[in-house]
């Protein structure tokens, strides 16, 4: 029996030493790094704007207009969430990363954990190594403490709590050998609570194309391009106004590359832009208005009438 307490009793203060051994050290100051508390915030603020001017440039222009091309906005509105999610995804890397770089003291050493991505590093400093701690403030808003050893660069660590780091540093008077851990709790850009916005603006963007798309219908419908639309032609001129928003031209210009219409309602007038090559690889742009008679589908260009 004596001899299973005695066993017992080894064990016990093994353990008990082994606990000791790895007890995490006290951090006295903590310091994380310059407007982490608000690089969340600045990088969904980016986000957002990015969300929303990309949309509306996606989606603006003459939605009454036949070349306005709906589905084709559809497509790149998708592309355009596609590089939201990977820059979201990038900028939540960095955020991370930002989070997780600290700067400890305690009353045995100066301890840095830095992460960038793809890398990690750490620095420690025995408070013997120290020969000087001062502190920076640049324009009132970029606080940094600065760390001095012997035959090595100075550590410049960017924090609020510069004044606090450097004040309890010189303080200290004593020292041991306790391991310091860096306790961060996960975070990401989006947090639990914002969940339900994100769904809310997904909901608003949905039903934002659908009614886009359900005016362009109704534009396409009973428009007046569609009735516009067709071939009209003179004795040398004829002009080909698609469903598409294109255009033909034959006898108004030569080398014409390109053709766009559309329809003037307040002046009752077909607008054609159409891009010519001359010189070469010289290009130039035009634009003719011809004056549409609904009565007789004809359209009027300076006196030339062309018939349906």
């Amino acid at each position: 029996m004596d001899n299973e307490k005695s066993k017992d009793e080894i064990v016990e203060a093994k353990v008990k030493e082994k606990k000791k051994d790895g007890k995490k050290a006290k951090v006295i100051v903590t310091s994380r790094v310059l407007f982490i508390s608000v690089l969340d915030k600045i990088y969904l603020t980016i986000l957002g704007l990015v969300f929303v001017f990309g949309t509306i440039s996606v989606f603006s222009g003459p939605i009454s207009s036949l070349g306005y091309g709906f589905f084709k906005r559809v497509f790149l509105e998708f592309v355009l969430i596609v590089i939201l999610i990977v820059l979201y995804l990038f900028l939540n890397w960095f955020y991370n990363c930002a989070v997780k770089t600290i700067l400890c003291l305690t009353k045995a050493e100066v301890y840095r954990e830095h992460y960038f991505p793809f890398k990690r590093s750490e620095d420690s400093i025995p408070l013997e190594k120290i020969t000087k701690v001062s502190t920076l403030n640049l324009f009132w808003i970029f606080r940094a403490v600065i760390i001095c050893q012997y035959h090595r660069f100075p550590l410049i660590f960017w924090t609020w709590n510069n004044q606090e780091f450097k004040d309890k540093l010189v303080e200290l008077i004593t020292n041991n050998k306790e391991k310091i851990t860096n306790e961060y709790e996960e975070k990401n850009l989006l947090n639990e609570s914002m969940h339900g916005y994100l769904m809310y603006i997904i909901l608003g963007l949905l039903i934002v194309i659908l009614l886009i798309g359900i005016i362009k219908f109704g534009f396409f419908a009973f428009g007046n391009e569609r009735r516009i639309a067709g071939t009209y032609y003179s004795s040398n001129n004829i002009v080909v106004l698609n469903k598409d928003g294109s255009c033909d031209l034959e006898g108004f210009s030569n080398n014409i590359r390109s053709c766009f219409w559309s329809y003037i309602s307040k002046s009752k007038e077909v607008e054609i832009n159409y891009q010519y090559s001359y010189y070469y690889s010289y290009y130039d742009n035009n634009v003719i208005r011809l004056k549409y008679d609904k009565n007789n589908n004809t359209l009027n260009y300076e006196g030339l009438i062309l018939k349906k």
